[in-house]
C-alpha cells in the first residue's frame, strides 16, 4: 500500500491514500482489518475506498452462492412457477461429502422434494443449503459440471478473470478460487438484477408447503441483519456469508446510511485462535461493522472545484500582444472525500499540448485537469480557454513560410537535386582547371623562327 502526502496533518492519523489497484484512491480504515482480503466500493461514485490483497486468490466458500443466484434468476422466467426438484445423486453426493469432511449447511430437504426456484433461492442465499444450490445447478446446467461451465463462462464476462469455480455451492476443492476483486464484480452485477435484493435482505423466510413438508423457514446466516445479535448493523442489507475451515470466514453485505450506499467484500478472516480451536467470534462481521462506521463518519460527497475555477495557462501562438491564455474548469466537480478535505486540498495537473494557435475563442475545449489529491488521481475535469484571442495574419504567414520552407528543405528529391548540382559544379571546376593547365603547358613551348 502506498501512502499519503501531506492533506491536512489530522488526516495522517486517521489513513493512508496508497494507488488503487484499478486507478481508485484508497484510504485506510482506523481500525485494523482482520480479514486477509478486502475491497470496500462506494456505489454512488463508483469509487473504491479501500482494498487489502483485493487481487490475492482466495476460496470463496459459500460466496460462490452469490454466482449460482445470478445464473438462476438469468435463465427463470417466472421465480413461482418453474420448480425444481432435489435429486438423489445429490443427496447422495453430499452424503459422500460429510462423512470424508464434516456437516454442511442444508436446507432441510429431501430427496425427491420440490421447490418453486423462489423457495430454492431464498434456501442457498439465506441457511446457505447446499442440496438446494446442487439441485439448482441439475435443473439449469442439466448437470454439475454443465452447470459450472455457465458459472466460469459468465464470471469472465462480468470481469471476474482470475475465478474458477468448480461446484455451484462452494464445498472446498483447492482449484475452486477467486479473488475479491473478483467477487466485487460478480455482487455488482448482482445487485442489479431484479429479486436479488429482495432475497437477500431478508432475514427469515417461510416457504409454505411443498410437496414433502407443510413448510420450511429458513434464516439468514448474516448476523448483521439479525436484531438483538451483538453484530446487528440496521444499516446493513444482504448480501451472502461463507465459512470453511481453508476459507476462513467470508462477508460480502451492502450497507446505506444518510444516502451513501457501499459493498463490502470480506475474505479470509480468521477461522482459528492462537491455539487451533475454531472461533466462536466471526471476524468478518466485526470488520465489516469497524470499516461501516469509519466510512460513514469519515467520507461525504463535497465539491473540490468549482466551474469555471482558473486552473492555469497555455502558450498561444500567432498573436503579437498576447502569448498566453488561462485555463478554467469546464464544471464543477464533487468527490467522495474526507470531511476535512477542502478544495485548496485538490491539486489540477493540465493535461494540454504545448500551445494553441490563434484565433482562440472563449470556451474553448484546450485539454483535460487531472484532479490529484495527496498525490493521488480522483478525477478529471476539461479545461477550456478563459478568453477570446484574436490572429495575427502576417505571423500565420510568416509560419507557413517557414513551413514550406522547412518542408522543401526536408525534402528528399530537394535533397538529391542540391547534391547532383554542387558535385556538378565541382566536377565542372576540376575539368577547367586541367584545361588551363593543359593550355599553359601547350603555350610554354614554342619554336624558333628562323630568319
Amino acid at each position: 500500500m502506498k501512502k499519503l502526502g501531506c492533506v491536512v496533518l489530522i488526516l495522517l492519523t486517521a489513513f493512508r491514500f496508497p494507488l488503487g489497484a484499478h486507478g481508485a484512491t484508497i484510504y485506510e480504515p482506523t481500525e485494523p482489518v482482520n480479514s486477509d482480503a478486502a475491497l470496500l466500493y462506494n456505489l454512488d461514485t463508483d469509487t473504491v475506498i479501500y482494498s487489502k490483497n483485493e487481487a490475492e486468490p482466495k476460496y470463496p466458500a459459500s460466496l460462490t452462492k452469490i454466482m449460482t443466484c445470478i445464473l438462476a434468476l438469468e435463465n427463470t422466467q417466472n421465480l413461482d412457477t418453474e420448480m425444481v426438484t432435489y435429486p438423489t445423486y445429490v443427496q447422495d453426493e453430499l452424503y459422500r461429502y460429510q462423512v470424508a469432511n464434516g456437516s454442511v449447511s442444508l436446507g432441510g430437504l429431501v430427496a425427491g422434494e420440490e421447490l418453486t426456484m423462489r423457495q430454492a433461492l431464498y434456501a442457498i442465499m439465506l441457511s446457505s443449503a447446499n442440496e438446494a444450490s446442487m439441485s439448482i445447478a441439475d435443473h439449469i446446467g442439466g448437470s454439475q459440471e454443465g452447470f459450472v461451465r455457465m458459472m466460469n463462462q459468465r464470471a469472465k464476462e462480468l470481469g471476474a478473470k482470475n475465478t474458477n469455480f468448480v461446484n455451484p455451492n462452494g464445498l472446498f476443492d483447492e482449484k475452486h478460487v477467486t479473488t475479491a476483486y473478483d467477487m466485487a464484480q460478480i455482487t455488482l452485477h448482482a445487485i442489479e438484477l431484479p429479486g436479488f435484493m429482495d432475497i437477500v435482505s431478508t432475514a427469515t423466510y417461510e416457504s409454505g408447503p411443498t410437496n414433502v413438508h407443510e413448510n420450511l423457514t429458513w434464516s439468514t446466516t448474516n448476523y448483521l441483519m439479525i436484531e438483538g445479535n451483538s453484530y446487528y448493523n440496521s444499516n446493513v442489507q444482504g448480501v451472502k456469508t461463507g465459512s470453511l475451515p481453508e476459507s476462513g470466514r467470508c462477508f460480502i453485505s451492502t450497507a446505506t446510511k444518510s444516502g451513501y450506499r457501499y459493498l463490502l467484500v470480506l475474505m479470509d478472516a480468521p477461522y482459528y485462535d492462537e491455539d487451533g480451536n475454531a472461533m466462536n467470534a466471526n471476524l468478518a462481521f466485526t470488520d465489516a461493522n469497524n470499516i461501516y462506521k469509519w466510512v460513514f463518519e469519515t467520507f461525504v460527497v463535497q465539491t473540490v472545484k468549482d466551474q469555471g475555477e482558473h486552473v492555469g495557462e497555455i502558450e498561444v501562438r500567432f498573436n503579437l500582444e498576447q502569448d498566453k491564455v488561462l485555463l478554467v474548469t469546464a464544471e464543477r466537480f464533487s468527490a467522495l472525500v474526507p470531511r476535512q478535505v477542502t478544495k485548496n486540498d485538490v491539486v489540477v495537473k493540465p493535461l494540454i499540448p504545448e500551445y494553441i494557435d490563434a484565433p482562440v475563442t472563449k470556451g474553448q475545449h484546450v485539454g483535460e485537469g487531472i484532479l490529484m489529491l495527496a498525490g493521488e488521481e480522483i478525477g478529471r475535469v476539461d479545461l477550456l480557454a478563459y478568453e477570446n484571442v484574436s490572429v495575427s495574419n502576417t505571423l500565420v504567414f510568416l509560419d507557413k513560410a517557414k513551413g514550406i520552407l522547412q518542408a522543401i528543405a526536408g525534402n528528399f528529391l530537394f535533397k538529391f537535386l542540391i547534391i547532383f548540382l554542387v558535385l556538378l559544379i565541382l566536377f565542372y571546376i576540376f575539368v577547367m582547371i586541367q584545361r588551363n593547365k593543359n593550355r599553359k603547358r601547350k603555350g610554354g613551348y614554342r619554336p624558333r623562327r628562323r630568319i
